[in-house]
């Protein structure tokens, strides 16, 4: 029996985008198809065990070309299956689920925005804004080390406080903006207390030049405070339903 590769699942009707480079030592994608949907597949690597960085890139870079021209449910990385089980097991139990899902992801690509404060004019703006965490910024800077230990854990707690409220606030502010140009929105927890959003959006592919413009606008108003970055368009991984 031999294994392959699968990427993710499109409609059977869809044609993949040319010059696409898979994982395995051929690099070969191409699809296995049952009835309404299809799998993109490709060979494994015979050298090695899956599971790198560079594999990853990989399988999302597929993915992503993919979603550029049409919907596409991505499977977890990395998912190996008999080849002759991507029909048995795979497609032909779950094509009702599919084709549905596929239907629902039609015309839609994914983008991620995550957005950080410059902690620096944060941390400033917080300090002028409080008096009490100004008077201990003071009374550490003229203390010991040893002498200022509590005085500095209590400075540290209100500081990650005030910025965590700050982001929140800021945070939501920002997804209002944009929640009008997307489909839907799932968002991430936030991992550092300077992290403001972490987001995914689903956007027509139609309207994707309205979001970019959107997205722009809050990036030019917040400039100097908060940092940008926006990615895709890519595969919708957080929009997949779980099951």
């Amino acid at each position: 029996m031999s294994a392959t590769y699968v990427y993710g699942l499109i409609r059977s009707d869809a044609e993949l985008p040319q010059h696409l480079s898979g994982l395995g030592p051929s690099g070969r994608v191409t699809t296995i198809a049952h009835h309404r949907v299809a799998a993109i597949v490709s060979d494994l690597p015979t050298d090695r065990p899956l599971g790198t960085r560079d594999d990853l890139i990989a399988h999302e870079r597929v993915l992503d070309t993919v979603a550029q021209r049409c919907a596409v449910v991505p499977m977890r990385f990395p998912a190996v299956v008999e080849e002759s089980g991507v029909v048995d097991e795979l497609l032909a139990p779950h094509e009702e689920r599919f084709v549905e899902v596929l239907a629902r992801l039609d015309g839609l690509v994914q983008f991620t925005l995550k957005a950080r404060y410059e902690r620096d004019v944060v941390l400033r703006e917080i300090a002028e804004d409080d008096d009490e965490i100004m008077a201990l910024r003071q009374r550490v800077s003229e203390l010991p080390e040893d002498a200022s230990y509590y005085d500095r854990i209590r400075l540290g707690e209100l500081v990650v406080g005030e910025m965590e409220r700050r982001r929140n606030d800021e945070g939501s502010r920002v997804l209002e903006r944009l929640q009008p140009f997307a489909v839907a929105v799932s968002v991430r927890q936030q991992t550092q207390p300077d992290e403001v959003v972490n987001a995914a959006f689903l956007v027509a592919r139609d309207n994707i030049g309205a979001f970019d413009d959107a997205v722009e606008e809050v990036g030019r108003d917040l400039n100097g405070r908060m940092r940008f970055r926006l990615l895709g368009p890519l595969a919708p991984y957080d929009f997949i339903p779980e099951g």
